[in-house]
């Protein structure tokens, strides 16, 4: 009983540190990144500061990371990145391992997070709208950051999950991928659960392993092939999330991290 007292003070004062500098080390990121932006556009510094800046985030909680590309994966190709959601340091995954400018599509409150929120309008981020026609209206902002060099990050379980499992995707992101003409591209990151869940701030210093996954195209498919698109999508992530299976490996990747269980 002492000693998990004991281990749960640890992790309080663990986590509060690296919240603390977290917080300390995106506010000189966000300064450093608008005053160079004054002179020279953010996506063309992103993979010098804002990029590698929030990335670095995932090193302050003393993870280790290790980021494996498909090898059909073409890092100067823009696209949809579709990412698995498990908690409040998913972008900083992203940003460790998407090799060129990006931003989120993201919830207008998310834009006012002070650090974070600055640096993803620094990176150009989407704000999603409301109305019917609001995926039209992201579709044609995402063409707009494409033609910019800028790819998209997207998290179609819309929601964090619960219980380590990547949850069913909803079709509207890959609807505006189809309808910006760009393809779906899997991020997947295995280890972010253990690392920290939803409803916590609780940190745990884990192994993060990040698999990027080569781009599966969308413009011009029907219904029922964008359907399977976002199928195959689902199981690539969710093969790689849940058990650290790597398309066209034949045993799953070392990890510290524990597998999902089917039943959680």
């Amino acid at each position: 009983m002492v000693f998990k007292i004991l281990k749960k003070a640890a992790q309080v004062v663990y986590s509060a540190a690296v919240w603390t500098a977290s917080f300390a080390w995106m506010g000189a990121v966000a300064v450093t990144w608008a005053a160079v932006s004054t002179v020279v556009p953010s996506r063309k510094t992103h993979n010098y500061i804002g990029g590698p800046g929030m990335g670095a985030v995932l090193k302050i909680t003393l993870s280790k990371v290790e980021i494996i590309y498909d090898p059909d994966f073409d890092p100067e190709r823009r696209g949809v990145f579709m990412m698995n959601h498990v908690n409040l340091l998913d972008a900083h995954a992203a940003c460790a391992s998407i090799p060129h400018a990006f931003c989120g599509l993201m919830n207008a409150w998310q834009f006012k997070i002070p650090m974070y929120g600055w640096i993803m309008k620094l990176a150009d981020g989407i704000p999603v709208p409301d109305g019917k026609n609001r995926y039209r209206a992201i579709a044609e902002a995402a063409r707009d950051r494409a033609k910019k060099g800028i790819s998209i990050l997207a998290f179609p379980e819309a929601h964090r999950t619960l219980d380590g499992k990547v949850a069913e995707f909803k079709r509207g992101v890959f609807w505006m991928a189809r309808i910006a003409g760009l393809p779906v591209i899997p991020l997947a990151t295995h280890g972010m659960y253990d690392l920290m869940q939803k409803g916590s701030y609780l940190l745990t210093p884990t192994k993060i392993t990040i698999y990027v996954g080569a781009p599966i195209e969308t413009k011009g498919l029907s219904d029922a092939e964008l359907a399977e698109v976002m199928e195959r999508a689902h199981k690539i992530i969710a093969d790689f999330a849940e058990r650290g299976i790597v398309p066209g490996r034949a045993a799953p990747i070392p990890s510290d991290a524990t597998p999902i269980a089917s039943g959680a």
